[in-house]
């Protein structure tokens, strides 16, 4: 039964129904999950496409990151700032166990893994009568449908042969790039040609070495052989090439002749392809090569840092910011937003070198807009309490317009 199977009495959707093997959208959503078999000769869905190497690496690297970020609910303070609403209900269940079976951390890695495959995620939200969440269970977004019916959302799920009814109520829904606002687009469907081009490159160099990296080749004979002479002499040639007897010395008698035909890897510029078709699908999920340990020419060691920066700035924080709007929608209710908002703790990652920081932090706190119970925050390290949370103002700062030259005040 899966995931599901774990709700209790009284959570499940109010209504169920068959599935409706003549509407339009079922078929589309069909072939959606077995996949289409590629220009390669390959047939890629979001699971077949977790065999490229490159394309598990990038949802590995995304999903693994976002899962590391504290996910956070904050209260908006009287003046303009803000605390960690530690107290509520909903604190504990984003930042710690969002559901009997999963930490917070198993639980959006394995959403980041959805939508990054299928350009969506699920989540069923468990509330009491009042609205108050007890527990958030993912969904498989293979057996989901969306529908936007009377300007509200509707979710049919498939399970055990029968469609379940959600409504927007009870689903948390992390949608990607769409072009309706209903569903998002699955990346792997759209890029399925790269993928498969590089499923098919790794499938061509696994029977190449299988076959001890030797191309087939002509046998050629003056005369004309009989059929059964002709089956016997191939068999013969194909034992002589496979397997243990791959490096045997062949003999060929009566005036034949072995041609080698087929591409090398160096003809077919394999090298080449294989590293292009890393690059095409780590630029489809955005993330840099060095990340997934594929080198890149451009890269040095002391570059290294800005990749990383960049990786955050441009991959991980437009994931933090979808994920964090959908949650405040979804999870809070109208009269919470008031108060509370639901943020990624990103700043770890957006940190430089421990030269760099403490570089920037002398230069906050001399300049007066950081404190030491600041600087020690940004650290991880206990507050002081005595003077801890004074600031600094250098000698020479002063108003503009305050100053007085020889007795008079200068108004400029």
């Amino acid at each position: 039964m899966g995931i599901l199977g774990i709700f209790k009495k009284g959570t499940t959707p109010q209504t169920e129904k068959r599935v409706n093997v003549n509407d339009p959208q079922y078929w589309e959503e069909f072939f959606s999950k077995i996949g289409i078999t590629t220009k390669s000769k390959q047939n890629v869905t979001p699971d077949s496409a977790l065999q490229s190497t490159t394309v598990y690496a990038c949802v590995r690297v995304l999903a693994e990151t976002i899962a590391s970020l504290p996910l956070m609910i904050y209260r908006k303070k009287a003046d303009g700032g803000r605390e960690p609403a530690q107290e509520h209900y909903l604190y504990h269940i984003l930042h710690d166990i969002p559901n009997p079976q999963q930490s917070s951390f198993e639980y959006r890695e394995m959403l980041m893994g959805h939508i990054s495959l299928r350009g969506n995620a699920y989540s069923f939200v468990e509330r009491d009568n009042g609205g108050k969440i007890w527990n958030i269970y993912p969904l498989n977004p293979a057996m989901m449908q969306t529908k936007l019916i009377d300007g509200r959302f509707v979710y049919e799920y498939q399970q055990d042969g029968r469609i379940r009814i959600f409504t927007e109520d009870q689903i948390w829904h992390w949608r990607g790039l769409s072009n309706d606002g209903i569903v998002g687009l699955s990346p792997i469907a759209l890029a399925r040609e790269a993928i498969g081009l590089g499923l098919s490159a790794e499938d061509h160099e696994a029977r190449l070495l299988a076959n001890s990296a030797r191309a087939g080749g002509i046998l050629e004979y003056p005369g004309k052989l009989q059929e059964d002479t002709r089956s016997r002499l191939k068999k013969s040639i194909n034992e002589s090439q496979t397997g243990s007897n791959t490096y045997d010395t062949m003999i060929l008698e009566g005036g034949l002749k072995w041609t080698q035909i087929g591409m090398s890897n160096i003809d077919a510029q394999f090298l080449e392809l294989r590293n292009f078709q890393v690059e095409d699908i780590c630029r489809i999920f955005r993330v840099p090569s060095i990340l997934i340990q594929h080198p890149d020419k451009s890269s040095t060691y002391a570059s290294a840092e800005q990749f990383f920066l960049s990786f955050v700035q441009h991959s991980i924080r437009p994931w933090c910011v979808r994920i964090e709007q959908s949650a405040n929608k979804s999870l809070l209710l109208p009269a919470e937003r008031e108060k509370f908002y639901i943020e990624f703790k990103i700043d770890g990652l957006l940190r430089g070198d421990l030269k760099t920081r403490y570089e920037a932090y002398q230069i906050g706190r001399l300049n007066g807009w950081l404190s030491v119970n600041d600087i020690r925050a940004l650290e991880n390290m206990n507050p002081v309490i005595t003077g801890g949370d004074d600031y600094l103002q250098p000698l020479n700062y002063t108003k503009l317009g305050n100053t007085e030259i020889g007795g008079e005040k200068n108004a400029n």
